[in-house]
């Protein structure tokens, strides 16, 4: 479970035995939440929260969305 990034108390983590569509999964004090990569003209979005707090969850958003194209090219490095 290769972490990409650690920011601001996040840690976004790309599985590498996971499934399509590229997404990370950013773990924060016990918390998760399922962020799917933008592509093409798409942003990042959520997919799935696992207890995390509204406020928390915006914060992961946007440090995807800044991150996104680093994200995606991890993705394809682990993934194909």
């Amino acid at each position: 479970m290769p972490t990409i990034l650690r920011q601001g108390g996040f840690e976004f983590i790309i599985r590498t035995h996971d499934h399509l569509p590229p997404h990370v999964h950013v773990l924060h004090g016990g918390t998760e939440v399922l962020i799917n990569l933008g592509t093409g003209d798409s942003l990042p979005s959520i997919r799935e929260v696992r207890r995390m707090s509204n406020r928390n969850i915006s914060r992961a958003l946007l440090i995807a969305i800044q991150n996104n194209e680093m994200f995606l090219a991890r993705w394809r490095e682990i993934h194909g």
